[in-house]
């Protein structure tokens, strides 16, 4: 499962860069529309970030789970810290959307976590109705 550690740390790289970068355009408290489609927007980044790279590396039953699980690791230790030194991390950024920030990368690793769970319990119910 190296390759998904790699593949989950490349997702966390490119979306900080973008909050780094352009952040301060949609994720901002005095645009509610704009962060609210950035919520919006993450579940089809999500969807296309690992649902094609698991038939890619034909990843199927629970290791499905356990890719989503390394793809999620690396971003989420990295984010531990980087939520702690918010304001100089993401110095584009305003320090009252820390929040919001934290509970949007909540939402993109549970959506994460979901594509492992998903795929492996279709798995497992078409095999026991195989069975019977």
């Amino acid at each position: 499962m190296p390759f998904f550690l790699c593949w989950g740390f490349g997702i966390w790289l490119l979306a900080s860069a973008a909050f780094r970068f352009v952040g301060q355009y949609f994720f901002t408290l005095e645009e509610p529309f704009l962060m609210i489609v950035a919520y919006i927007l993450v579940i089809p980044l999500i969807w296309i970030s690992t649902i094609p790279i698991y038939s890619m590396k034909k990843i199927q039953g629970t290791e499905r789970l356990l890719a989503a699980i390394c793809i999620v690791i690396p971003g989420m230790l990295i984010d531990a810290v980087v939520l702690f030194y918010f304001d100089n991390i993401f110095p584009n950024l305003s320090a009252d959307v820390d929040r919001s920030f934290a509970s949007w990368l909540l939402l993109a690793y549970s959506l994460i976590l979901f594509t492992g769970f998903t795929k492996a319990s279709f798995v497992r119910k078409n095999t026991i109705n195989s069975s019977n």
